[in-house]
Order: C-alpha cells, then structure tokens, then sequence
C-alpha cells in the first residue's frame, strides 16, 4: 500500500491520499489542520501545530510515518504517554517502539536491533534518551521522515525549570540530519512559540493555530465569597452529575479533603497527587481508566496522556495556576465528541493559595545570595560534596531551615550552578548509592543565575495573573483562552 501511496505523489499530497490514511486510522476523515500539518512535513517543512487537547495531534506525524520512507522520531516528556501512544500503535498495527529507561538490558538490545534494521515506523524518546550521545550515534545515519516535538510547551515550562535537556534538544537534532521539525501543543503563546522555534532550531516553520477549547466543551465559572460554599457547591455538582469525571484541585491537602467528602457522600471516588506512592498513584489511575471509580480528585500532576472517551466532565475545586494548565485539563473530558462541561471554582483563598506555591517553589533572593556565597567557600576547599554532608554544612553556616535550603539547591542544580549525581557509595554498581554534588560551570556565575531566578518567578506570576484574569473579569472563558493563545 505505502508504495502506491507514494507513486502518487507525496510533494503534491490529494484528498485520496488523505481518505486513505483516515480509513487508515479508524476515523472518518481528517481535519484541516491535520491534513495542512502533514502536507508541510511531506514536503519537508518544518512546522509548528498549537492545537486543542484531544484534538488528534498525533495523526500529524502517524501519516508522514506510514506514507513516507524513514523513520519517524517523537520526542515525548513521560513514559506512561509514550507507551500508552505506542500501545495505541500496536492496536493499529503500525511497527513502533518507546526506547526508555523502563525497558530490561535485554529489551534495550532489542530495539537497537530492530532499529538498526530500519523495521519501525515510529520511535517515541524522551529528551534525557537524546542526551545521551550513543544514542545519538544509533539514529545519526539513519533515514528521518520526520521529527517530531510532542507537548512542545514542555520545551519552554519545563526546559526553564527541572529539565534542562528540552533546552538543548536542537543541539541533539542538528546531529540527526535535515529531517523536517514539527512542534506539536495545545497550550503555548505566541512569545513561548518564538522562543521554542529557537531552542528547537526549526526553520521559518508554517504555523499551523487552532488554540481554543473544543466546541462540545461547555466552560462554566462560579465565584464564591466564602471557602465553605466553594467546597459544599463541588460536592453537590459532582452528586449530580452522570458518567465519569475528575476533580482538580490546589494542593494535596485540598485534594485529600475533597476525595473524603466525596466518600462520604458514597461516590466511588480515586485520589491522584504527587505525595502517594508510585503504586497508590498506579492503582488509582488504573480503576478509573477501567471504569471502576466514578470521580477521580487530583492535583495537577493526574492527566497527561489520559485519552479516554467517557469523562463527562472536570471539575475544578479551586483556580488553576495557568491558562495552560486549565486547558490542558478541560481537554481530558468530551473526546468522543459528545457535549461535557467543565465547572470553574474560584473562591477568596484561591489567588494567595497558588501565590504561596510560586514562593515556595523558589529560593529569595536574599537567601540565595546566602546559599551561594557559601557554597563558593566551601567548593574552594573541595572539589565535591556527597550531598548529605553539603546540607547538613549549609545548615549550620546559613541559620536557614531545610527546606529553604533545598529550594536553593535545587534551583542552582536546574540551573546548572553545581551538579547532583549519584554514584555508588561503594565503588560498585551492587551496594548502596550516594548523592554527590559538584561545582558546574556557571558555579560564579551570580548575575545570571539571580538573573535567570527574576525570569523565571516574574514568568510564572504572568501565567497566574493571566488566569486570575480570566475567572474575575471574562464573561466568556472560552474568547479569552482564544485571545491567550492567539
């Protein structure tokens, strides 16, 4: 089939070719966006697609994959959506592999096999598996149809922040050849857009802008003056809504409290965040995706990669954080196309809740300052620190508490001040192992790393302000989001 495709003519790709491959995919047909997006990277455009959530933005790198010779490379933030994308290939019957640290020795030397003997069509990787230069190695002389950038916003959020690989991705790209780019979203704005297509290295992509809410998504804002009826008005609407749903909420704590009242009021209720075990958090997102829990109340870290067909709804308890976030989460309900709504809380502790988290989550500068200066000191008397002895000596130098402590360190290993790693306590790969942390190479650097540190708190407080705009004055949430992203 893919020969045929191809002798009919992928520069000048038609609306047969474009019929088959939706027959292809189990759809009916394809959007314009899709079929725009994919006539760009047949022609070996770079391109960059800010689409709805839930959209189908994979289709615009699955055709390219089936239709063109070569491999098609997804460069992907987690594990759980690459296999659950791949999963979805298999399904599909469409030759493919997620490469990640979860895979055996053995199955890593499989898929180098497979890869090497060119029998995929699509490799998902996630930023860390391009760092590594042997890998690199594996697909520098290979034939690239396409390289895509899934959830490219995390190019920008997350390459600023806890993953500074997304920084250098296009740096790992320009080894792999002059395959055409394509960044795919459903949340970024036109600066962040600017400074991806830089990072990435794309060339004078098309830009291809669909940025708004599904229409079968109806947007709803409730404005509460007292925390008490915010709270008692999410338990009766959840009481009375049918078919599946989520509840975001703030913070753990509030995500504890909902999931408890949700209990007691007899729903059939899971509860997702960051502070459950790994296998707590596994069971709970595996009863909802069978259909076993009606509600699932989670923070922000539940819903990445969650494609299922039966969420009639998502609550939020309190305000998101961003824009992004909120539409990334609305985006998790209606994706059978069918009509489900999405209710907004916001009440008088909301804003000051979601500004103590952006405090939290980054040193002041003051004790910044304080945390450096010593660390200077004390990497001049040695090259490396195991990083337990490191805290404990910044403890007793600095009067600050533990957790300011880590805040700052953790900031300066992001940024690449000093480097965390772990290395076995022992000398061998059995035993235990040990945190070591060594000066980097910006360790003096101060004005850009107080810099740097301005830029990334004042950024997360126009995000914040920018959806606090959105619940206290918009009339239409939906024209706002578009104006956001537009």
């Amino acid at each position: 089939m893919h020969e045929n495709i191809l002798q009919a003519g992928i520069a000048s790709p038609g609306r047969p070719l474009f019929e088959q491959m939706a027959t292809r995919l189990g759809v009916p047909s394809l959007y314009d966006y899709q079929i725009e997006a994919v006539t760009e990277a047949l022609r070996g455009h770079d391109s960059f697609v800010v689409v709805p959530t839930g959209g189908g933005k994979s289709f615009c790198y699955l055709i390219p994959a089936l239709v063109s010779p070569g491999l098609v490379l997804v460069v992907s933030p987690l594990i759980a959506l690459m296999r659950d994308q791949q999963r979805q290939l298999q399904d599909l019957s469409i030759p493919s592999l997620s490469f990640d640290s979860m895979m055996s020795i053995d199955e890593k030397r499989d898929a180098r096999e497979l890869i090497l003997a060119q029998r995929l069509k699509v490799l998902y990787v996630s930023p860390e598996r391009l760092a590594l230069p042997g890998f690199r190695e594996l697909l520098k002389d290979l034939p690239l149809a396409l390289i895509a950038i899934d959830e490219a916003h995390c190019v920008h959020q997350w390459g600023m922040g806890f993953r500074t690989e997304y920084r250098r991705l296009g740096t790992y790209l320009d080894e792999l050849g002059p395959a055409p780019r394509m960044a795919l979203t459903a949340t970024v704005t036109a600066e962040e857009r600017r400074e991806i297509i830089q990072i990435l290295g794309m060339r004078e992509p098309r830009q291809i802008l669909r940025a708004a809410p599904r229409d079968n998504l109806e947007l709803i804002v409730h404005r509460h003056d007292k925390v008490d009826s915010q709270k008692l008005h999410v338990v009766e609407g959840i009481r009375e809504a049918e078919g599946q749903g989520i509840v975001y909420a703030a913070t753990r704590k509030s995500a504890e409290e909902m999931f408890h009242k949700l209990r007691q009021a007899k729903i059939p209720v899971g509860l997702y965040h960051g502070g459950l075990r790994a296998d707590e958090r596994m069971r709970a997102q595996e009863a909802f995706c069978a259909q076993k829990l009606q509600v699932m109340v989670a923070t922000k870290a539940f819903g990445m990669g969650i494609n299922l067909p039966s969420i009639r709804y998502v609550y939020h308890a309190n305000m998101p954080c961003s824009v992004e976030s909120y539409t990334q989460e609305i985006g998790r309900a209606g994706r059978d196309g069918g009509l489900a709504l999405c209710h907004l809380h916001y009440g008088p502790r909301d804003y000051y809740i979601q500004k103590f988290m952006i405090e939290k989550s980054y040193p002041s500068e003051m004790d910044l300052l304080k945390v450096h200066g010593i660390l200077q000191d004390l990497f001049q008397q040695r090259s490396g620190y195991r990083e337990l002895e490191l805290l404990q000596k910044l403890v007793v130098q600095t009067d600050l508490g533990r957790d300011t402590i880590r805040t700052a360190l953790d900031f300066l290993y992001r940024e690449q001040a000093f480097c965390l790693t772990d290395l076995p306590a022992d000398g061998t790969m059995f035993g235990d192992w040990e945190s070591f942390v060594t000066a980097g190479e910006d360790a003096h650097g101060l004005d850009s790393l107080l810099q740097a540190l301005r830029k990334q708190v004042a950024w997360k407080f126009d995000k914040l302000n920018a959806m606090h705009k959105l619940v206290k004055q918009a009339s239409c949430p939906r024209r706002y989001i578009e104006g956001y992203f537009r």
